[in-house]
């Protein structure tokens, strides 16, 4: 069996290997910025190897990541609660994307980077998990959305990558 016949598409998710090689494997932070971002893998791996020569931070760490998000223009959103106090699981934060309507403080967008569940990133995409399995039974935390500013898709070319940081890189 597949991956993709074991994770089929539902309303919430939409299976999705951004990997340019096919592999499955821990590249959660990657596979999500890609997809999110609209910047290919090959030129945000090399903005988080810029970023971590920069502060240590390596390159699947919050902190390293955050960083790029905002040097992209992304605006960070804090964990959405019920008004019970309770998280929103992946599905519910995807249904109330699809709908449009702001719920609970929950900023509505199209392209959304967000941690879902323990330890694990994922692109939302027009209200649905992109990535190589259904995590959409985790919590939501955190989440990223554009911001005004936000670099578009294949709007970044190769140096301005390079340029992220204060070290130039040729590519």
């Amino acid at each position: 069996m597949t991956r993709e016949e074991r994770y089929p598409d539902t309303k919430v998710f939409h299976f999705y290997n951004a990997n340019p090689k096919g592999r499955i494997t821990g590249d959660c932070t990657v596979r999500g910025l890609t997809m999110a971002t609209g910047i290919d893998y090959n030129t945000i791996v090399m903005g988080q190897a810029i970023i971590q020569i920069e502060t240590g931070y390596d390159q699947t760490a919050q902190q390293g990541t955050a960083i790029l998000l905002e040097r992209l223009g992304w605006v960070k959103h804090r964990q959405p609660r019920k008004p019970n106090g309770k998280k929103y699981t992946g599905a519910e934060f995807c249904r109330v994307q699809q709908k449009g309507i702001p719920k609970d403080g929950i900023v509505i967008s199209d392209r959304i980077f967000c941690k879902i569940g323990g330890g694990h990133v994922v692109a939302i995409i027009d209200g649905k998990v992109w990535d190589i399995w259904d995590s959409t039974d985790g919590c939501i935390g955190n989440y990223w959305t554009p911001g005004e500013g936000a670099v578009k898709k294949g709007a970044l070319s190769k140096e301005e990558t390079a340029n992220m940081g204060r070290f130039k890189i040729r590519l």
